[in-house]
């Protein structure tokens, strides 16, 4: 969960990233490369090769004039952030690459089964603003569809309960509360924070990254989001016990407001 390892990371504040087209799976069953990336604000993610192999993954920000971007902003102690989560959001995974020379970011990902993957970059250049950029990835080999999403406000990992709760009806702030054995446990500093949360909208993969709203809490961790209305979002809380880092995952089922604008959730 450390350093180059796969892991599951990160909350910066809040920022929304979109993907740039679907990705099919193919009536074969087999993946199939892809090579599609999004541009915000002037700056790509370019992959020196879309399908994941046993050999490193190499990727660069590149700026609107197609240079590699070399310096960056250190935010949440890491210069770059790398959420790379599956199509039908199942398998998540949040890394941090290594950057060499010339701007060149490799991290190893061939530990993910095989399926089609979105990567998501996150970072801030040295003296400019946060912002994010994706592209499509692919591990190839025989994988079968992932089912759809069911709303899930619960989560059990190894011998910790983790739930999500609704602060405000319209999902505006979430608690999220860890228990051992029905006693509330208050997570350990990770990365700079009590917890972090990434949501994933289902159908197009937007990405959001959330801010804990409690820099040192005892206890529950509240998160300040913007889901949309009328979609299905998967939330990724990572956090410290015992010092190990662990991911709790939920669905959340976004109902569209009622025609007096109040928005209710499931």
């Amino acid at each position: 969960m450390f350093g180059g390892g796969l892991a599951a990371l990160v909350g910066i504040g809040a920022l929304v990233g979109r993907a740039v087209g679907p990705i099919d799976a193919g009536a074969s069953g087999q993946t199939a490369a892809t090579d599609q990336s999004d541009t915000s604000d002037g700056y790509t993610l370019t992959a020196a090769d879309t399908q994941i192999d046993p050999e490193p993954f190499s990727f660069t920000i590149t700026d609107a004039d197609g240079r590699p971007v070399t310096e960056y902003d250190v935010l949440h102690e890491k210069e770059l952030h790398l959420i790379v989560v599956s199509t039908g959001l199942r398998t998540y995974a949040h890394v941090h690459p290594e950057r060499g020379e010339g701007g060149q970011w490799t991290i190893d990902l061939s530990d993910l089964p095989p399926c089609k993957y979105r990567a998501i970059a996150d970072f801030s250049p040295s003296g400019g603003t946060q912002t994010n950029v994706a592209g499509d990835l692919v591990v190839p080999g025989k994988t079968a569809a992932e089912p759809p999403l069911q709303q899930a406000l619960a989560d059990r990992v190894d011998d910790l309960d983790i739930t999500l709760d609704a602060a405000e009806s319209d999902w505006s702030e979430v608690v999220i509360t860890v228990r051992r054995g029905g006693e509330v446990i208050t997570t350990e500093p990770y990365l700079g924070a009590a917890g972090h949360l990434v949501a994933i909208e289902a159908e197009d993969l937007a990405y959001l990254h959330t801010h804990a709203l409690d820099e040192i809490p005892a206890g529950p961790v509240r998160f300040a989001v913007q889901l949309a209305p009328g979609a299905t979002h998967a939330l990724f809380f990572d956090f410290k016990v015992d010092g190990v880092v662990r991911t709790a995952k939920f669905v959340i089922e976004n109902e569209e407001p009622d025609d007096d604008g109040t928005e209710h959730g499931h």
